[in-house]
């Protein structure tokens, strides 16, 4: 079988993930970039490949079977309703779209047309993520009752002098949290309900720094997550996981999944529980299991689904309406710290 065609449009740094996943995987090939910047061509003529500054161009010129969306959000649900209607499959980056409205009409356009849209949760590939996911949702930890999230670090100064950053939009809420929502969806099951406080304690600007976050799932469990941009902390999802070797790597856990038979300290995989046929209660000695969960790169394993979805083996990790889902849920805290009560995730999409 013959390798998909893929284009890439946009050269910046997440595209630099996928352009270097490209060279890992067989059942694909980058075949044409696209960038509005013409001083990108230079990375075209490395990679060798054709460069296009208009992205319709490249889709109606290079034969392309699929596309990477690594546009600014804005653009995403143009490219992605143009690829439609062009029968070209996308896996377009995260957040499906910019608003939900957007989001919802995208949705529709894939489903009319028939073409395969993955969202970029790039996470989800990665196999601590998935291993944890088993382990929740096959139940050895038993009933979900309780989750606990914490993703709490130190943003350099230099960060907040790209202007926006400071601005309302900027904070950890629209630019941090949606991953650890889609991690907490792929894992424990969708979110009923979320209440939030945002605050600004420390930085100067528009934006929040610290936020509280109390939720429940559709299954009945509790949870809470702190989010905080303005410590200098271990515990978060870039310092724990090992994923990214751009950032320092901790050795400690920012998430905790707690059943009636065991709980799970992420991503160091320890597993807790009283030994098989002992008596439960808080006098009996606890079990300690850690799950050893071997590295492979999560941009290289979700380009590679992309393309084994193209070719119709396998189905989408994270679809169209999945996606919007978790930015449902991102903005329902947004929409909750606004406002001061309870959101319904379902039933802010609903309603947009």
């Amino acid at each position: 079988m013959e390798p998909v065609r893929l284009g890439m449009i946009g050269g910046g740094l997440i595209s630099a993930k996928h352009i270097e996943g490209s060279k890992n995987i067989d059942n694909g090939n980058l075949v044409a970039l696209c960038d509005v910047d013409p001083g990108r061509q230079q990375l075209a003529e490395e990679l060798g490949i054709p460069f296009f500054t208009d992205y319709r161009e490249m889709i109606d010129q290079a034969g392309l079977e699929g596309v990477i969306d690594g546009t600014p959000n804005r653009f995403h649900a143009e490219i992605g309703m143009y690829c439609a209607h062009k029968g070209i499959h996308v896996l377009t980056e995260k957040p499906i779209t910019s608003t939900l409205e957007e989001g919802k009409r995208l949705v529709e356009a894939v489903e009319d047309t028939g073409i395969k849209l993955l969202v970029g949760h790039h996470r989800r590939y990665y196999p601590p993520i998935r291993r944890a996911r088993e382990i929740v949702q096959g139940g050895e930890l038993g009933q979900l009752v309780g989750i606990s999230m914490i993703w709490a670090l130190m943003k350099p100064d230099v960060y907040f002098e790209v202007a926006w950053r400071s601005q309302k939009g900027g904070g950890p809420i629209l630019i941090n949290i949606i991953h650890e929502m889609d991690n907490l969806r792929f894992i424990c099951g969708d979110v009923a309900e979320i209440s939030a406080s945002a605050r600004r304690l420390v930085r100067l600007g528009e934006v929040e720094d610290t936020v509280s976050i109390k939720f429940e799932l559709v299954d009945g469990a509790l949870g809470t997550a702190l989010v905080t941009d303005t410590t200098p902390s271990p515990w978060s999802y870039e310092l724990t996981s090992g994923e990214n070797s751009d950032y320092f790597e901790t050795d400690q856990d920012c998430y905790r999944f707690l059943g009636t038979k065991g709980s799970l300290a992420f991503p160091n995989m320890e597993v807790w529980s009283h030994p098989h046929g002992r008596q439960k209660g808080w006098w009996e000695p606890l079990m300690r299991r850690t799950e050893q969960v071997p590295y492979s790169a999560p941009f290289t394993a979700q380009l590679e689904h992309f393309c084994n979805v193209i070719r119709g083996l396998e189905e989408p990790v994270i679809n169209a309406a999945d996606g919007l889902m978790t930015l449902a849920s991102t903005l329902a805290v947004l929409e909750s710290a606004e406002t001061g009560g309870p959101v319904n995730p379902a039933e802010l999409l609903e309603s947009h």
